[in-house]
């Protein structure tokens, strides 16, 4: 087995259910790094909700973002490659009848914004305890969240349904699907409905990435645990899914590792070395 690139999901994957990197998932990264393997943090997230510490990890020089539709340069600081959601679709996304019980939120350049009430409320628009943290700590709170997103029509990374009722979101997305061309409907945790450019993905942009670093998609390893990865351990000849994944991700994977809070990523990456 010759890898030359990894890349990992972060939420269920490479981070344990507190957020944390483990000691031995930290160690494996190394041993990685010093076989000249690239580290390619690979997430949902919008850039600054990616934690420091995994910015920090060995070998981490790219990380993509937003479901693929961001790349970044971690030493240049840079944005490097962008596939921005259609000024239009955006449009035809804020014309969409939503209930009470849902919400939107949008990453414009690398940073997450949503309504006011989202983040005074979290938990009514279907956060989880640590969610009801996370949404509080890294989403930026706009009172009017529609002319926000309508002025930043253009530059918008992600748009995402909040909601915690399973089958309002799975009308949207019925509703997006049937009527929005050139967007990429995912969701990464049960109460969200993610939706970017059509040639974004995790797994589109990672190819990208590779054809700019001359790494074929069979020198590659991605890991994952939610729909969101799908496309990513599509894309490459090893892609793991973890044994907390769905089963979607894992009926595709090319090997099924242990979960995230049993150093799956870390164990897979000391059997490929």
């Amino acid at each position: 087995m010759v890898v030359k690139l990894i890349a990992s999901d972060l939420d269920g994957t490479l981070l344990r259910n507190d957020k944390s990197i483990s000691e031995e998932t930290g160690k494996a990264l190394e041993k990685a790094r010093e076989a000249g393997i690239y580290f390619v943090p690979s997430t949902g997230r919008a850039l600054e909700a990616v934690p420091v510490e995994v910015m920090a990890l060995p070998g981490v020089e790219y990380v993509i973002t937003s479901n693929g539709a961001a790349v970044y340069s971690v030493s240049g600081g840079t944005r490097i490659y962008e596939s921005l959601v259609p000024a239009e679709a955006v449009d035809a996304l804020l014309e969409i009848s939503m209930p009470e019980n849902m919400t939107i939120e949008v990453f414009v350049k690398g940073i997450p914004y949503t309504a006011s009430d989202h983040v005074k409320d979290p938990a009514r628009y279907g956060a989880t305890a640590f969610g009801i943290g996370y949404v509080k700590k890294t989403r930026h709170p706009v009172e009017n969240i529609r002319k926000f997103v309508k002025e930043n029509r253009e530059h918008v990374d992600s748009f995402d349904f909040v909601c915690g009722d399973p089958q309002a979101l799975d009308t949207v997305k019925k509703e997006v699907r049937e009527k929005i061309p050139g967007v990429y409907v995912t969701s990464s945790v049960s109460h969200l409905l993610e939706i970017g450019n059509a040639e974004a993905g995790k797994g589109k942009t990672l190819l990208k990435l590779l054809k700019l670093l001359e790494i074929s998609p069979e020198e590659a390893m991605a890991f994952g645990d939610a729909d969101n990865d799908l496309d990513m351990i599509r894309s490459v000849k090893y892609g793991i899914a973890m044994k907390n994944a769905t089963e979607h991700l894992k009926e595709a994977a090319y090997h099924i590792t242990d979960s995230n809070e049993e150093d799956g990523v870390a164990k897979e990456i000391y059997r490929m070395i």
